[in-house]
């Protein structure tokens, strides 16, 4: 299971729906690609000891990589100011 942290400026607006709704919106990219979120963050976690950047990832990591930018979008979808600054730090 992916744990989500709100990260940012309107964090405490963020609320258990948001999260859900992030989470959702995380591993349903993960299912997409047919990895489960352990495997894509030990890929991530691995390969982020290797290169200290995420530009020359691959494979899961990268999968993992879009499943955070889809929480990042979710997270904030239906509010007001959609373009909020909250990003979500995940973890499996």
């Amino acid at each position: 299971m992916i744990s989500i942290t709100p990260n940012g400026f309107r964090t405490s607006q963020v609320d258990a729906e948001d999260i859900s709704r992030a989470r959702d919106a995380a591993e349903a990219v993960l299912a997409a690609a047919g990895i489960t979120p352990e495997a894509a963050y030990a890929a991530y976690q691995a390969q982020w000891l290797e290169f200290d950047d995420e530009d020359p990832m691959a494979g899961a990591a990268l999968t993992w990589i879009a499943a955070r930018k889809a929480a990042d979008i979710a997270i904030t979808a239906g509010w007001r100011n959609e373009n909020a600054e909250v990003l979500c730090d995940m973890s499996a």
